[in-house]
């Protein structure tokens, strides 16, 4: 039986666009074919869960969950506001108990439950950044621009493009809640913008931004 997938498109909404694009995608020709769209406000990142029982989206009025139907249609479950500024980034807990919104504008992150029915709960605890960069009107102030837990889901790592750094958060898989563990400073004017795993954790790679290499 052929096996079909499907690809999900955020983007920033306007005349042409209204929300989340679905498109069926066919492997053997190289094809993705417009399926449907999801109507919410700029929904400029998404993220499914480990699961993929449901998939998340940064929103104008904050972060919102969608459970993924067979078909490959979303529900939406609920929206949820962060309490600042628009987020850039979404990352979740394996187990899908938490969700981490990276705030590129006001250097925030923002940790939020999530409950068994894969909706956005509460608040569990929200970070911000300090610290000055070294690039005027454009690294000037923090910058969070990705959070992601390393492979044994034990340490948060955020990297923040304003002020050069790489901040290592232990996190409580019980309360939600981080604790500053380490800081990793980059180059200077580097801009550290994504860090991803190695399938066997071993190895960690960050882009960085400015200067266009890979740590």
């Amino acid at each position: 039986m052929e096996k079909k997938y499907i690809a999900y498109a955020g983007t920033y909404t306007h005349e042409t666009s209204k929300g989340i694009h679905i498109f069926d995608v066919d492997v053997e020709k190289g094809r993705i074919i417009p399926k449907k769209e999801v109507v919410i406000n700029n929904p400029s990142y998404v993220t499914v869960s480990a699961d993929h029982k449901f998939l998340y989206s940064i929103c104008d009025e904050g972060v919102a969950a969608f459970a993924i139907q067979p078909d490959g249609d979303l529900k939406q479950l609920n929206v949820k506001s962060i309490n600042g500024m628009r987020g850039c980034h979404l990352s979740v807990t394996k187990a899908n108990t938490h969700i981490f919104i990276s705030g590129y504008h006001d250097g925030k992150i923002t940790v939020m439950s999530l409950n068994k029915d894969g909706s956005i709960g509460e608040i569990t605890d929200a970070v911000f950044h300090k610290g000055i960069g070294s690039i005027a009107e454009r690294n000037f102030r923090p910058h969070v621009s990705c959070a992601t837990l390393t492979p044994d889901e034990e340490v948060l790592c955020v990297c923040d493009l304003g002020i050069d750094q790489i901040k290592l958060y232990k996190f409580d898989h019980e309360t939600g809640k981080l604790k500053l563990h380490d800081i990793i400073r980059s180059q200077l004017e580097s801009a550290p913008k994504e860090i991803k795993f190695s399938p066997d954790g071993r190895f960690a790679y960050v882009v960085c931004e400015l200067k266009n290499f890979i740590n």
